[in-house]
């Protein structure tokens, strides 16, 4: 139902065209958690047992190809920023009965660059404290950054920043599993555009404290998205067509009638066979082409991944029948289209 009520919000946007002759929709997909650390888990506590990591670690600035030194960045907050946003991520799925976060950090060591892991003893204490079924324990969190700018051929400045983080985690049981390791990386880039100063090409750039704290977060969201279940929103894209009876399906679809819609999909290629125009050559138009993709979308909705694989490769060769750049390119699109279906097809099967 809930698949049911976020195709209806968002067909509204059908009448946005993102391209030439083609139109994007939204659902929500159930996507599976990627690691098993949770499983039977129900009551969690987020540990802090990392160091804050020294302002002057990890951090470079290259201009006009010479690298400046005494960069500094304070990252006091970026472990608490990277906890928090893991444990509202975990709150707010549903999957979990309580999720608790201790927000200082349980380590006593002064060095940052080796890391300390939580002792068994200590787990079990705060396990027995706090009632939960599992401990999520932070040891470390690396955050690197570079920034670059540097004069073009253009004659114009153009900065960047890449951001990297790489954060370590223990997880703890009350029962007796043993204690399980996981690692959560991500990168962000952000670019200037051409300028006439490398001043102005810097300033184009985000404030770095705040972009590592911001790519903390990020990376503590993404650690959260692998732990349990989640729903999010995929571009599903329908194409349209000088054809009545692309146009007739189009209008069905919008209103959730899909066996309607394919009906009318279908007819494309039965009147143009009637024709003499398509078949009997061996030629293919691009009505036959899109009527055939947004068929395998109408049956993925109606949950028959097999047709719709078979659709899809359908449309794909069709695409590529069309011998011009736009066909090539919606040929690519579709053998992308065809793997999200197959893994879609896999997992039904192993259900």
């Amino acid at each position: 139902m809930r698949i049911k009520h976020t195709i209806l919000f968002c067909l509204l946007l059908l009448v946005m065209p993102v391209a030439a002759q083609q139109w994007y929709f939204t659902i929500d997909e159930y996507k599976d958690a990627e690691r098993d650390a949770l499983r039977g888990v129900r009551n969690v506590l987020v540990v802090n047992n990392a160091l804050i990591q020294p302002a002057d670690f990890g951090h470079s600035t290259v201009l006009d190809g010479k690298n400046q030194s005494g960069i500094e960045i304070a990252l006091d907050r970026a472990p608490l920023y990277n906890m928090f946003s893991l444990t509202q991520f975990l709150d707010a799925s549903g999957e979990l009965t309580r999720v608790e976060l201790l927000d200082q950090s349980q380590n006593s060591s002064t060095n940052y660059y080796q890391r300390m892991v939580l002792s068994q003893e200590r787990a079990k204490e705060l396990i027995q404290t706090y009632e939960v079924d599992a401990l999520l324990v932070l040891n470390q969190l690396v955050l690197y950054d570079v920034v670059e700018a540097f004069l073009t051929d253009e004659g114009g400045y153009y900065a960047y920043m890449q951001a990297f983080a790489q954060s370590h985690w223990n997880v703890y049981y009350s029962d007796h599993r043993p204690v399980k390791t996981i690692t959560q990386a991500d990168t962000l880039v952000w670019e200037s555009d051409i300028e006439n100063t490398r001043m102005q090409a810097l300033n184009k750039l985000p404030n770095r404290q705040e972009a590592l704290l911001y790519l903390a977060t990020t990376v503590g969201e993404a650690l959260g998205q692998s732990l349990v279940p989640s729903w999010e929103p995929v571009r599903r894209y329908l194409y349209t067509a000088d054809n009545i009876h692309v146009q007739n399906g189009l209008d069905a679809f919008r209103y959730q009638r899909w066996e309607e819609a394919i009906h009318h999909w279908k007819q494309v290629a039965t009147e143009e066979a009637k024709g003499e125009r398509l078949k009997a050559r061996g030629k293919e138009t691009k009505a036959t082409a899109v009527a055939a993709a947004n068929i395998a979308i109408a049956y993925e909705l109606l949950g028959d991944y097999s047709l719709a694989c078979d659709y899809a490769n359908e449309a794909s060769r069709l695409f590529g029948a069309l011998k011009t750049a736009w066909g090539r390119q919606q040929q690519v699109n579709t053998r992308y289209y065809q793997e999200q279906l197959r893994a879609k097809q896999a997992k039904a099967n192993a259900r």
